[in-house]
């Protein structure tokens, strides 16, 4: 077929009129001469020869959509499961931290409420953040806030859904700690929004590395949450005391999940707290 068509486009772009009139009119007579089923199939075949180039490019045309539209879903498939293994590795994630807490709850005979952090406040250095859990799901002002790691802080404001929360190097919270080696008693402290100092009596004998733990003395945060290490022992203005500088067990800055500790304060301390 392709050669017939071939022959018939050389024929005419060589301008041989006279030998294609020729050529046209006695495959006119010959086919007026011929049976219906020859005719049928020689038009049949000159029709096939000249509508072929035009399928061929048709067919190429909607095999080249069938690719484009195929890589397109292929592409959106690809970017679905994705999506759905970052979900599902964040889960896994989640699940162990929350398994981890299982042996928090274990060690103090208070309830637990968990929290996700939703808000850091907008200062140069991180002291507060809020957290999704206010009064409606049992927090109060007050509470404890730790997570794996140690303790956070602790709740400085209560609403109905949220609840702020008062870090550990917020200048303006001190608290009781206790050297889980020497059992010797002292006070934390943050004085630049950054680092935090421990002030611990220097009969201690305070060595860098010791692990600085709460000491339960002010009614507020339950004996014996981590707070982190010893990294540094200096002299201070008064001689009875040792000045260190303490490595956190918690990065602040990294906290996704929170637990609230429904511990209201002692008696005594809450007393104080409300003159």
């Amino acid at each position: 077929m392709l050669r017939a068509f071939r022959f018939i486009v050389e024929l005419f772009s060589q301008r041989h009129g006279i030998v294609a009139f020729v050529f046209f009119l006695v495959l006119g007579l010959l086919m007026r001469q011929a049976p219906v089923p020859v005719r049928e199939s020689v038009v049949s075949t000159a029709l096939s020869t000249l509508y072929f180039p035009a399928q061929r490019i048709v067919s190429a045309v909607g095999h080249y959509k069938s690719i484009v539209q195929e890589n397109e879903q292929l592409k959106e498939e690809n970017a679905r499961l994705r999506l759905e293994t970052y979900h599902a590795r964040e889960g896994l994630l989640e699940l162990a931290r929350l398994h981890t807490l299982v042996r928090f709850d274990d060690k103090w005979d208070y309830p637990i409420v968990t929290a996700r952090v939703v808000g850091h406040n907008p200062g140069r250095f991180l002291t507060t953040m809020v957290i999704n859990r206010g009064t409606e799901h049992g927090v109060k002002e007050n509470m404890p806030v730790f997570s794996m790691n140690g303790l956070v802080g602790k709740i400085s404001k209560a609403s109905v859904n949220h609840s702020r929360v008062q870090l550990l190097v917020d200048p303006n919270l001190k608290l009781s700690v206790m050297d889980r080696r020497t059992r010797v008693v002292g006070f934390l402290e943050s004085k630049d929004g950054h680092s935090l100092t421990a002030m611990i009596p220097a009969h201690a004998g305070i060595r860098v590395g010791d692990t600085l733990v709460t000491s339960g003395l002010g009614g507020i945060f339950p004996k014996g949450i981590p707070l982190g290490t010893v990294m540094e022992v200096r002299k201070s203005d008064l001689d009875v005391m040792r000045q260190m500088d303490v490595d956190p067990f918690q990065e602040f800055s990294s906290l996704e999940e929170v637990f609230v500790m429904e511990k209201d304060p002692d008696w005594i301390v809450k007393e104080l707290l409300d003159e």
